[in-house]
């Protein structure tokens, strides 16, 4: 009743509270794969913003600045979207790693044809989509979409307004190594069984030099690769989980030290 009593007396000011405290997970949102794309409308990134931003102004005291048009009130600005964009930045850096499987796997398959386009105005294979939602689905049902809007409001604990927003940041430092070896053993079981084909293709290239190997080789590269794929895919989960695990550790390195 208080917090209603509050937005009734003074609107304007809560509103003003209430965008202010938006803009972490706002910021978060934006470069999250999937989310960020323009598959998600506007609003519902809005809504989403502004109702981590509620949780924020009912549980934890927000030093909002006075005037968020001055000097002061700019920089705590900056320094909000900063925090939430590297927040943001940790989990994109993991689908990196699925998007890096997938592409090393579609050229390996000769699916480097078979592009879609992605509605966020990307241009991805099939492969690097299908285990990016793998991996969006791994995400939900392991519950990090829960622990990044956690350690989101606790944040403003170790990271309050107005303080050095990369006070954490270093730790971003070496991730993407994380992420680039992830996608490597992501690929590594059907990338493995290719390479093997390629050998025996090279091979009987060799062996009989009459043979047109290209017409050969793309539907066995494709085969091979289809088959294996249901094969390796229960290891490749295992991977995908932990991937996000890794990433859950890295948020909270990040946001809270």
């Amino acid at each position: 009743m208080t917090g209603l009593a509050a937005w009734v007396a003074a609107p304007e000011a809560q509103a003003t509270q209430l965008l202010f405290a938006s803009l972490r997970c706002g910021a978060a949102l934006a470069v999250l794969p999937g989310i960020g794309a323009l598959l998600v409308p506007l609003r519902v990134r809005i809504g989403l913003s502004a109702a981590v931003g509620l949780l924020v102004l009912g549980g934890l005291p927000l030093n909002v600045p006075a005037d968020l048009l001055g000097i002061g009130g700019l920089l705590a600005i900056a320094g909000e979207i900063a925090v939430g964009l590297m927040a943001g930045l940790v989990l994109h850096i993991a689908f990196a790693s699925a998007s890096i499987a997938g592409e090393l796997l579609s050229q390996s398959m000769g699916l480097g044809f078979a592009s879609i386009i992605d509605p966020g105005g990307a241009t991805n294979s099939v492969l690097a989509t299908f285990l990016g939602l793998l991996l969006w689905l791994l995400l939900l049902g392991m519950g990090a979409h829960l622990r990044l809007i956690e350690l989101l409001v606790a944040s403003y604990t170790t990271l309050p307004p107005g303080s050095d927003p990369l006070a954490h940041g270093g730790a971003l430092i070496g991730f993407g190594a994380f992420a680039f070896s992830s996608g490597l053993l992501l690929a590594l079981p059907v990338a493995a069984l290719l390479l093997l084909v390629n050998l025996l293709l090279a091979v009987t290239a060799r062996s009989a030099p009459q043979l047109n190997i290209f017409s050969i080789g793309f539907p066995a590269l494709l085969v091979a690769g289809l088959l294996a794929l249901p094969v390796a895919l229960p290891a490749m989960v295992v991977r995908l989980a932990s991937i996000i695990d890794g990433a859950q550790d890295q948020l909270a390195r990040v946001l809270i030290g």
